[in-house]
């Protein structure tokens, strides 16, 4: 214990100069609760955030937990969708949002939490989006389990040719009601019984913006107008829309998240993890001067499109499945952007198995595309026309329309049956594409005319990933990625936030040997927040066992009054029956010193 000691000291000044300001715990359950408890404990809590958020409840340094299922008012598990005859059913346009967080504002120094009760907690819905959040800024958002209904909802009813299903309905602006539309108000772009030869060659009126169904088209998470936010270790899947969708942003970091088996009912041609028209922001002192968005140490995979897509604004259909990427960047190129001398970041990532692109950007200045892995994102091609007409070269990491765009460290591996490219730029100025390995699982891949004057040390060759069959991908210690990355660009860590030696690896993942990875301390397992309250979360992706402790002021092991709950890549520590002070929490054979408020 002599180390835990010396680093009371230290500390000590920090504690009682940060004070012990108020903050409070709220806890929501839907299911049990009541908004005439006062929500500070799990048998007080409130039913509804909404409660909360109108009576301006919430103060910065708050944490609001959530227990158990929370859901959008009509939400409906066993909704079956009856046709045509039903397509003004309310349940297919309500516009309900699951959790919705408007005008909620922490500070610099005191980020408001929002974060599961335990492993129980799930968000699902079935309106417009499960969580909403708009007009917010210093917020945390993490942990939550956000469930969509793409498995409840038969591809069937949502494609709409040799169906009657969902996909060609809309609403114009002379509906009465959008959300209890008669009968005849729901209009169809393509009617029923329609070819696709036939919409290859139709002609359709202008019709503009338009409401359509929100049942085959719920979002995940869907941010607008807001700063500062943490978005961290949340899982997304089965959302039948985007998984996460940030838009007109900035300062938002995106880490740690898992986004999986999304966009595959939406008619919108979407995509898993959307970062658009985001905003330079004016940095304050805490602020990181270079990014002002952070996308890093995220899985994205298995999010594809099953049905196409169509805009009011076009006069054609194009009756082709081209859209479902993994990690989309789209008009982040407001002319503000061009002198402000931010950047978006795009690190660590891991993409697989998307519809086409894993990393993507469309009309953005200042990207980095630094130590991604990438691998077979073109399941539109290789699955669903594997038979048929394929298109499309942009199925590993590409950039259209661009300026001031850095592709460099990230293993792209591609199909190469059909003629894709690994990496890929289109009209676009003052590209860096450096050190990078490209691989073809079917045979050499083809490199694109536009890449190939402008690269700089890549390989092609087989990364030697550990299982890539079984979305392993560690590398092997003979892989050509192993101390081959340019360590200008490499980040301090990896995807499992181990920090990267000085002859970094190519890729998402750095090459370490087994007793290394065992002695790995503390400092690579993120632990939030501290100062605390009444819980601490430690965040470790390597999912390996952990023996944690916890000591007082005195030294004595005071582990038997906590509850340490472990979930998916994190570890949650209900300490409330602790009293405040100083303590050290000891991971294996690692400590880090902790306060509670």
């Amino acid at each position: 214990m002599t180390k835990f000691f010396e680093t009371i000291t230290t500390v000590l000044a920090f504690f009682f100069f940060t004070g012990l300001n108020a903050q409070n715990n709220w806890y929501i359950d839907q299911q049990n609760g009541s908004n005439s408890n006062n929500g500070h404990s799990p048998v007080n809590a409130l039913k509804s955030l909404d409660y909360i958020l109108d009576n301006n409840l919430l103060q910065p340094g708050d944490t609001v937990f959530i227990m158990g299922r929370y859901n959008n008012p009509s939400y409906d598990p066993d909704f079956t969708y009856g046709g045509n005859s039903d397509r003004n059913n309310p349940h297919i346009w309500n516009r309900e949002n699951t959790l919705k967080i408007y005008n909620v504002n922490g500070t610099k120094n005191k980020f408001i939490t929002f974060k599961p009760y335990d492993e129980n907690t799930i968000l699902k819905g079935d309106g417009i989006c499960i969580l909403r959040i708009m007009n917010s800024s210093y917020l945390n958002i993490e942990g939550f389990n956000i469930y969509g209904e793409v498995e409840n909802i038969p591809l069937s009813e949502a494609e709409g040719l040799e169906t009657d299903g969902m996909q060609f309905l809309y609403l114009d602006s002379n509906t009465v009601d959008i959300l209890h539309p008669a009968l005849d108000e729901v209009l169809f772009r393509v009617e029923v019984g329609t070819t696709i030869e036939e919409i290859w060659n139709m002609t359709f009126p202008i019709i503009g913006q338009v409401y359509r169904p929100t049942y085959i088209d719920t979002k995940g998470i869907y941010i607008t107008n807001s700063h500062h936010l943490n978005i961290v270790n949340n899982t997304i899947q089965f959302t039948p829309g985007c998984g996460l969708r940030i838009v007109e942003s900035a300062y938002i970091n995106v880490k740690g998240n898992d986004i999986h088996d999304c966009t595959r009912r939406s008619y919108s041609g979407t995509h898993a993890l959307v970062i658009t028209k985001s905003i330079p922001y004016t940095p304050e002192s805490n602020d990181d001067l270079v990014y002002t968005i952070k996308v890093s140490g995220n899985k994205v995979h298995n999010n594809y499109n099953e049905i196409f897509s169509w805009v009011g604004t076009k006069p054609f259909i194009k009756p082709v499945i081209d859209e479902g990427k993994g990690i989309s960047l789209q008009r982040n190129d407001y002319d503000s952007w061009q002198s402000s001398g931010q950047r978006i970041l795009v690190e660590n990532n891991i993409c697989y198995w998307n519809g086409y692109s894993g990393v993507h950007s469309n009309d953005g200045y200042h990207i980095d595309f630094f130590n991604n892995t990438c691998y077979m994102n073109s399941y539109t091609n290789t699955v669903t026309y594997a038979d048929g007409d394929q298109s499309g070269q942009n199925i590993g990491i590409s950039t259209q329309r661009g300026h001031d765009i850095r592709i460099c460290n990230n293993i792209s591996v591609i199909d190469t049956d059909w003629g894709g490219y690994a990496i890929s730029s289109s009209s676009s100025t003052d590209v860096i594409v450096s050190h990078n390995i490209i691989y073809g699982v079917n045979g050499i891949p083809n490199q694109d005319d536009d890449v190939v004057p402008i690269q700089e040390n890549t390989i092609v060759a087989d990364p030697l990933f550990v299982d890539a069959t079984g979305n392993n991908f560690n590398i092997k210690s003979n892989s050509p990625a192993v101390n081959a990355a340019a360590a200008q660009y490499a980040p301090a860590t990896d995807y499992y936030d181990f920090v990267r030696d000085t002859l970094p690896d190519i890729g998402a993942i750095e090459f370490h040997v087994t007793s290394v990875k065992e002695n790995k301390n503390i400092s690579s397992i993120i632990v939030y927040p501290n100062p605390f309250t009444d819980y601490i979360t430690i965040t470790n992706k390597r999912a390996k066992k952990e023996t944690i402790s916890i000591y007082n002021i005195e030294g004595n092991n005071v582990s038997s009054d906590v509850k340490i709950i472990k979930t998916n890549g994190h570890i949650s520590i209900n300490t409330s029956k602790l009293t405040s002070g100083i303590y050290l929490l000891k991971v294996n054979n690692s400590t880090e010193t902790i306060i509670k408020r």
